[in-house]
């Protein structure tokens, strides 16, 4: 069997995992403010509270679901969260986060490297993610990494 080292992955602890949470939580408000093309009577972090908790209903401990912090040097750059879905041999990245000063540097891909091989040792066939159309950093990352589109959600806004 291969071994694979992780040079900036590390297995995120219970009380680091609960401040990622609360993190989380805010930014993905943040993004459905900036992507959700509806209307709503509920705010955005109420709606992403309501999916977090549906996505991680057991919290840290919920099946199938792993994260990690980004780490180089003793400094935390970001957070990881895939989940594995062994009978299906695929994964899905929830998020790939790095704090601003990190990003454009490199890191991301290498982050996304690791994690590659990462699933590659566990007979992880298939990769799949999803990006919002307004992240074209991520976008080039992901086409430069080799990930293909698989659908497209796209809308209009009906003018009076």
């Amino acid at each position: 069997m291969e071994v694979i080292i992780l040079n900036l992955l590390v297995s995120m602890n219970e009380c680091e995992y609960i401040k990622y949470v609360q993190d989380k939580t805010q930014r993905y408000a943040d993004t459905l403010n900036e992507n959700t093309f509806e209307i709503t009577n509920e705010s955005a972090f109420v709606r992403a509270k309501k999916a977090m908790n549906g996505y991680l209903p057991n919290g840290f401990y919920t099946k199938d679901h792993e994260f990690f912090c980004v780490r180089e040097n003793g400094n935390v750059l970001g957070f990881v969260w895939i989940k594995i879905v062994r009978e299906t041999k695929s994964a899905f990245l929830y998020e790939i986060f790095l704090k601003d000063q990190y990003r454009s540097s490199g890191i991301g891909k290498k982050v996304m490297t690791e994690l590659e091989a990462l699933l590659s040792i566990r007979d992880i066939k298939y990769f799949k993610l999803h990006v919002f159309g307004n992240n074209s950093h991520a976008i080039n990352l992901y086409n430069q990494l080799g990930f293909q589109i698989a659908g497209i959600n796209m809308y209009k806004e009906i003018v009076k």
